[in-house]
């Protein structure tokens, strides 16, 4: 498993997979674990699952105010194939995000 924290106007990072986790495969649903909030630097009240799936999950800040964040969205359409439009503001990925991936 790989964790990629994406932050707007920076490179990605690798952060720690421990304690994070995939939707459970037997009812596809998410958890939010403890360690989430960290690379995306929010309280837990404030995670957002923006999509998940047997092999990929991504978090975001909710209603996030922050910069439109490019990287993020290019990484989310890889895994997830929900693309995104930078120009539309209601369809764009802003602040930092967390993909993780098998």
């Amino acid at each position: 498993m790989n964790a990629t924290s994406y932050l707007p106007h920076q490179n990605p990072q690798r952060v720690s997979v421990e304690g994070l986790s995939l939707p459970d495969p037997a009812t596809g649903l998410a958890a939010v674990p403890e360690q989430v909030p960290v690379p995306i630097g929010c309280s837990r009240d404030l995670v957002d699952v923006l999509v998940r799936g047997p092999r990929y999950m991504a978090y975001s800040v909710f209603d996030c105010e922050e910069p439109v964040n490019e990287a993020a969205m290019a990484a989310v359409t890889e895994v997830s194939g929900v693309e995104f439009d930078p120009g539309d503001e209601d369809a764009a990925l802003c602040g930092p995000v967390l993909v993780i991936t098998h």
